[in-house]
């Protein structure tokens, strides 16, 4: 069952996604060459404990760290490691939500380390970031997941990206993963119309790839990799449909 939410409830939303969109801008700000997951995982445990909130992820399903930390070939769901030392030019994904009043805040953002960005990266970085964009624009009631779904596939493809279509957003609201599953291909997505009410996590992820969903786990069970050794990227934002059309949660002022 889909909850639509109350004006109030959007509001309490707003406030665990502004805290989200805060961390995030911090770890990125903070991120140095020589680091490692591990380092970032302290600091977003830092950055919740001064907000007295609590990183979302954090045991969330047996997940054993505060943030999902993917570096480079990483598509998401990165567990952060101690022997992984982030490198001058490396992409980094960060995937952060917390815990505010009960509700749930979550977003996503990728970056480059350093000042060395190829332009192979910045069509990656943009076409995800774009992505998502074009999926938060069809965000009105009356539109429906089909359309998200189409506008985030047409945007990675006419950037020359390999989708990752088998992982995808989902409503968030009181839980960290309520219904609808919000696909990033237009096959596998639901046919669910949208309504004023509804929060969506929308996040977008791809690789410079030549095959759609060409990946692996890892070991830790968690770590999802390109099995080409593909670069990737992963944005997310949390989305409030309202009659008005999408208004971004988890963004900065």
């Amino acid at each position: 069952m889909i909850e639509l939410k109350s004006r109030e409830d959007i509001e309490k939303l707003r406030k665990a996604n502004k805290i989200v969109a805060e961390i995030l801008h911090v770890i990125k700000e903070e991120t140095k060459a020589g680091m490692t997951g591990v380092d970032l995982d302290e600091i977003a445990r830092r950055e919740a404990e001064k907000r007295n909130v609590k990183p979302a992820f954090l045991g969330l399903y047996g997940f054993p760290a505060a943030l999902c930390v993917s570096i480079n070939e990483e598509i998401v769901h990165g567990v952060p490691k101690k022997n992984r030392v982030i490198k001058e030019g490396d992409i980094v994904s960060i995937d952060f939500g917390v815990v505010y009043d009960g509700w749930y805040g979550d977003a996503a953002i990728s970056y480059v380390v350093g000042d060395r960005i190829s332009d192979r990266k910045k069509r990656l970085l943009e076409g995800v970031e774009k992505a998502l964009m074009a999926g938060i624009e069809q965000c009105y009631p009356g539109k429906n997941v089909k359309d998200i779904a189409a506008a985030i596939e047409g945007t990675l493809e006419a950037y020359r990206l390999a989708p990752i279509c088998d992982y995808g957003g989902h409503g968030i609201g009181r839980k960290p993963h309520e219904e609808p599953h919000v696909s990033n291909c237009v096959a596998n997505a639901e046919d669910v119309v949208l309504k004023a009410g509804m929060v969506l996590a929308i996040e977008p992820m791809a690789t410079l790839g030549r095959r759609k969903n060409f990946y692996r786990k890892l070991k830790d069970g968690w770590t999802v990799v390109s099995k080409e050794k593909a670069l990737a990227a992963h944005f997310e934002h949390s989305v409030a449909i309202t009659e008005e059309g999408p208004e971004i949660l988890s963004k900065l002022d």
